[in-house]
């Protein structure tokens, strides 16, 4: 992936967040001042949240899936 980033002339950088408040806070921080964007894989329905799940369990995700009103 940062191969990839680096032909498109952009910078990918992957990390992991334990999702407590301080860390949410600072990574929305982040969104806000730098621009950091997630990557979203596929906005799906709520009512497709077993389909959301199924997706996510195999492996070959690539970004967030969001569930969508």
């Amino acid at each position: 992936m940062t191969a990839r980033a680096a032909e498109l002339g952009v910078r990918f950088v992957e990390f992991f967040l334990e999702p407590t408040p301080a860390v949410l806070t600072a990574f929305a921080e982040l969104v806000d001042t730098h621009g950091v964007r997630p990557t979203i894989y596929e906005p799906l329905p709520l009512a497709e949240a077993a389909k959301a799940h199924e997706l996510s369990e195999t492996g070959r995700v690539q970004g967030k899936i969001v569930l969508v009103p």
